[in-house]
C-alpha cells in the first residue's frame, strides 16, 4: 500500500487533469443509469397499460410538464429529506401521474429524443473521460521514468557494482510501461467501472430490493474464485519480470563479449544458457496466462447464473398481479442487473491486472525508495581551488565485510606527480575512487586543503579531478560533444580545439570526415583504441582541473598507440598535480613519488631507484616485468 500511496502522490501532481477526468466519469456513470430507466415509460405507459388518458398531446408539453414536476421537487429538497426514500416516492409519483396522461405515440417520440440526446452525452464524456486519463497517464509515466532515471544518476558507485544494468533497463523500460498498462489504466478503468456499477446497484435496490438480494447469492462464490486467480497471477507476474531482468541481462553481456563469445567458438553454450533463460520465462508466462484466461468462462458463468436466477425469481413475481412490480420495472430491473455484470466482469480483469502491475510497480519502487551511500552534508561548502595538499589519513574501506585498504596514509602535494603500483586486487583504484569520493571510507578521512571531503560540495569535487580509465568511455554524439562533456562550463569551439591539441589529438581529428561534427559510433567503435583515448584525455583536460588522475590509461593500447597517448599524458599534464595508476612501470620511472600498495597497505613510497634498494614488492615487480633476474 506504500508504494500505492507513493504512486498516487505522483499522481497528484496532475491534480488538475484528475479532477476533470473524475467529474467526467462522474456524468458518463450518471447518463448511463438514466438511459436504463427509460424502459419504465416505455413498457409500461407506451406499450403497457397504465396510461389513463392523452391529455398532453406534444413533446414540447411533456418537457414542460417534466421541468415543472422537477423544479417543485428541487424547490421542496432540503438536507433534512435529501436521504429519506419518500422524498424520491413523491417524485416518482409525480412523474408518473405526467406520464400517465401522456399520449403514447408523444411519449415514445419523446422517448427517442431523450435516447439520442442521453447516448450522445454519455459518450462525449466517455471520450472525454478516455482522453483526460489517457494524459494523465502518460504524463505520470513520463514523470517516473525521468524520476527513476534521476534516482540511478544520484545512486552511489556501490549500487552498480552490485546491480545488473540489464535489470535496471528492464525495470527503467519494461517495469514502467507494466505500470501504466497495467496498473494505472487499470485503476482508473475499476474506478470507472464501480461508479457504473454502483449506480446500476442503486437502481435495481430502488426497484426491487428483495429480488437484488437473490442476485447477491452468487457473488460470493464469484469473489473467491477472482480472489485466488489474481494471487496467482501476481505469483507468476514477478517470475516474468525477474526471468525477464535475467534474459535481458545475459543478452547484454554475450553482445558486450561477442568476440570473446565467437573466438572460442561458445555459440552453442551461450544458446542453451539462453534457451533455459528463456524457458523459464515462457513457464512463468504461461502459468500467468492461463489463469488470466480463466478469468473470462468464470465470469460469463456467473453472469448467466445471475441473469437465470432473475429471470426465473422477477418472472414469477411479475406475474403475480399483487406484486406491484410492473413489466417495465422488471425490464429496468433486468437492464440494471445485466449493466452490472459487464463492469463487474471488466473489475475482476482490472483485478488481475492490478496484480500483476503490482509487481511492476513494487520492483520501481524499489529503486526509488533507496538512498546513495555517498550523500552530501547540508552544511557543504565550495571549493573551486586546489591550493596546497590532498591528505589521506588513516583510512580504511571494506566492501561485504572484506577489507580492501588498511590504515593508509599519503600525502599528495599541489604540481606533485604521483604514481600507485602493486598486483591487481591491491587497492590502487579503490583509494582513487575515494579521492574522488565515488565511495567513503569506513575508518580515517580524506582532506583537500584541510577540509574534509564530505564537507565539500560533491560538484565542486568532481570539478577539481580530470579523470582518464583504461576503457575509452565514448558517447554515441559528435566528437565535439564527447570533448565538452568533460566541464559544466559555458566553452567556446576554440576551448574544445585548444584541449585536443594539448591531448594531441587535434591532428587525427581534423582527419575525420566532418572534423569535430563527425558523429562517434557507440561506444566510439569508428575510431582506434589510441584515438579515443586521446579523446578521453582531451576531455579530461577541458575544464583546467587542477588534479588529473590516468587509471591505466595506456595499458590496453598497442606501442604505437601508446606513444602517442604518452605523449598526450605529457602535455595534459604539465602543471598540474598528476595521479597515475599503472602495471606497467616503464610509463611511471619518471614519477616525483611511486607509491607501492600490497594488499590494502603502503608497503613503499619514494623515487625508482629508492624503491628498488628499500621495498622488495617494488624490486619484485620491476624484475618480473623487465626481465632482469
Amino acid at each position: 500500500m506504500g508504494d500505492i500511496r507513493k504512486l498516487i502522490k505522483i499522481m497528484l501532481l496532475q491534480w488538475k487533469l484528475m479532477l476533470s477526468g473524475l467529474f467526467t466519469m462522474l456524468i458518463y456513470a450518471f447518463f448511463s443509469g438514466i438511459s436504463i430507466t427509460m424502459a419504465v415509460p416505455l413498457f409500461d405507459y407506451v406499450f403497457g397499460s397504465k396510461r389513463t388518458a392523452g391529455d398532453i398531446k406534444t413533446v414540447s408539453g411533456l418537457f414542460g410538464r417534466i421541468s415543472s414536476t422537477f423544479g417543485g421537487f428541487f424547490s421542496n429538497l432540503s438536507f433534512s429529506n435529501v436521504f429519506d426514500r419518500t422524498t424520491y416516492d413523491s417524485l416518482l409519483g409525480s412523474m408518473k401521474d405526467v406520464l400517465s396522461v401522456t399520449d403514447p405515440y408523444t411519449l415514445l417520440l419523446a422517448i427517442s429524443i431523450g435516447l439520442i440526446v442521453l447516448i450522445i452525452l454519455k459518450n462525449a464524456f466517455y471520450y472525454l473521460n478516455r482522453v483526460i486519463f489517457i494524459s494523465l497517464r502518460g504524463r505520470t509515466i513520463e514523470y517516473m521514468r525521468n524520476l527513476l532515471f534521476r534516482k540511478y544518476l544520484d545512486l552511489s558507485m556501490s549500487f552498480y557494482k552490485d546491480s545488473k544494468i540489464g535489470d535496471l533497463q528492464v525495470r527503467l523500460t519494461s517495469d514502467v510501461t507494466i505500470v501504466s498498462d497495467l496498473f494505472i489504466q487499470s485503476f482508473f478503468g475499476s474506478l470507472r467501472d464501480f461508479t457504473l456499477m454502483v449506480i446500476y446497484v442503486f437502481i435495481a435496490l430502488f426497484i426491487s430490493p428483495k429480488l437484488f438480494l437473490y442476485v447477491l447469492v452468487v457473488v460470493p462464490t464469484f469473489a473467491f474464485s477472482i480472489s485466488y486467480i489474481g494471487a496467482k497471477i501476481k505469483k507468476y507476474s514477478k517470475r516474468i519480470q525477474k526471468t525477464y531482468s535475467s534474459l535481458y541481462s545475459k543478452m547484454e553481456e554475450v553482445f558486450n563479449g561477442i568476440k570473446i563469445v565467437k573466438s572460442y567458438s561458445k555459440e552453442d553454450l551461450e544458446l542453451e544458457r539462453f534457451s533455459r533463460e528463456n524457458h523459464r520465462f515462457y513457464v512463468s508466462w504461461l502459468k500467468s496466462h492461463l489463469y488470466q484466461s480463466a478469468n473470462i468462462p468464470i465470469s460469463e458463468f456467473v453472469g448467466t447464473l445471475t441473469g437465470v436466477i432473475v429471470l426465473l425469481i422477477g418472472g414469477r413475481i411479475v406475474l403475480e398481479p399483487e406484486s406491484g412490480l410492473s413489466f417495465g420495472a422488471f425490464t429496468a430491473f433486468l437492464f440494471a442487473v445485466f449493466s452490472i455484470l459487464h463492469p463487474m466482469k471488466e473489475l475482476t480483469k482490472y483485478y488481475t491486472e492490478i496484480r500483476r502491475g503490482l509487481v511492476s510497480l513494487s520492483r520501481v519502487f524499489e529503486i526509488l525508495n533507496l538512498e546513495p551511500v555517498v550523500t552530501e552534508s547540508k552544511n557543504a561548502v565550495g571549493k573551486k581551488e586546489f591550493t596546497d595538499s590532498l591528505k589521506i589519513e588513516d583510512v580504511s574501506f571494506s566492501y561485504d565485510s572484506k577489507a580492501i585498504l588498511k590504515n593508509i596514509n599519503l600525502e599528495i602535494r599541489k604540481g606533485e606527480r604521483l604514481a600507485l603500483v602493486g598486483t591487481s586486487g591491491g587497492g590502487k583504484t579503490t583509494l582513487v575512487n575515494l579521492i574522488e569520493r565515488f565511495y567513503d571510507p569506513v575508518g580515517g578521512r580524506i582532506t583537500i586543503d584541510g577540509v574534509d571531503l564530505r564537507d565539500i560540495r560533491v560538484r565542486d569535487l568532481h570539478d577539481l579531478f580530470g579523470t582518464v580509465t583504461q576503457e575509452s568511455i565514448l558517447f554515441n554524439d559528435t566528437v565535439e560533444n564527447n570533448i565538452r562533456y568533460g566541464s559544466n562550463k559555458e566553452l567556446s569551439s576554440e576551448d574544445v580545439r585548444k584541449a585536443a591539441r594539448i591531448a594531441n589529438a587535434d591532428e587525427f581529428i581534423g582527419g575525420l570526415e566532418n572534423g569535430y561534427s563527425t558523429m562517434l559510433s557507440p561506444k566510439g567503435s569508428n575510431l582506434s583504441g589510441g584515438q579515443r583515448q586521446r579523446l578521453c584525455i582531451a576531455r579530461a583536460v577541458i575544464g583546467d582541473p587542477p588534479i588529473l588522475i590516468f587509471d591505466e590509461a595506456t595499458s590496453s593500447l598497442d606501442s604505437e598507440a601508446e606513444n602517442k597517448v604518452r605523449e598526450a599524458i605529457e602535455m595534459a599534464t604539465k602543471d598540474r598535480t598528476v595521479i597515475i595508476i599503472a602495471h606497467r612501470l616503464s610509463t611511471i620511472l619518471n614519477a616525483d613519488r611511486i607509491v607501492v600498495i600490497d594488499d590494502g597497505r603502503i608497503v613503499g613510497i619514494g623515487k625508482h631507484e629508492d624503491l628498488l634498494e628499500s621495498t622488495p614488492r617494488y624490486k619484485q615487480l620491476y624484475e618480473i616485468q623487465f626481465n632482469t633476474r
